[in-house]
């Protein structure tokens, strides 16, 4: 078990007088002359000192700003809060109706891809000497197409996030 080292008995009237901004010089006289003779009240009062000189000086570095420019900061903070909560709903009914758009989009991409596809090997877009199957003109038509909404969803992303 360890033993906590026994104070001195002043030692609750000095924290006490301390706290009520009393310094060491203006104490009552029993307390000033007790401290000249106790060496554990005159190390409390020199380790006291010591966090005062390191407050003084903390809050000397580090100086207040000014409440009008804190207090329209945080009343911005607040009402961009506000906004945000607000604004919510509406964006997630965008998203939702951007998925069931995007979603309609490749459905009817998909049952014109077979026609899209037709109309490249009718009218000889592709090279002459490579003969192109049906299924691979529908490849390269669906490859252009998921490129175009891919192209599509990353600019939306650019432009919802400015």
């Amino acid at each position: 078990m360890i033993m906590k080292p026994k104070g001195c008995e002043n030692e609750v009237r000095i924290l006490e007088a301390l706290g009520q901004g009393v310094t060491p010089e203006t104490m009552e006289e029993p307390l000033r002359s007790h401290l000249a003779s106790c060496p554990y009240c005159a190390e409390m009062i020199s380790v006291y000192e010591l966090f005062q000189a390191d407050s003084r000086q903390l809050c000397a570095a580090a100086p207040l700003p000014n409440a009008g420019r804190v207090w329209w900061r945080a009343s911005l903070a607040a009402r961009q809060a506000a906004a945000n909560r607000a604004l919510r709903p509406i964006l997630i009914a965008e998203r939702i109706a951007l998925a069931i758009g995007g979603g309609a989009l490749i459905a009817l991409l998909v049952l014109a891809a077979p026609w899209l596809a037709g109309q490249l090997t009718r009218l000889k877009i592709f090279s002459t000497t490579v003969v192109y199957s049906f299924s691979l003109s529908s490849l390269i038509v669906s490859s252009i197409i998921a490129c175009l909404l891919l192209m599509a969803g990353a600019l939306y992303t650019l432009w919802a996030e400015k």
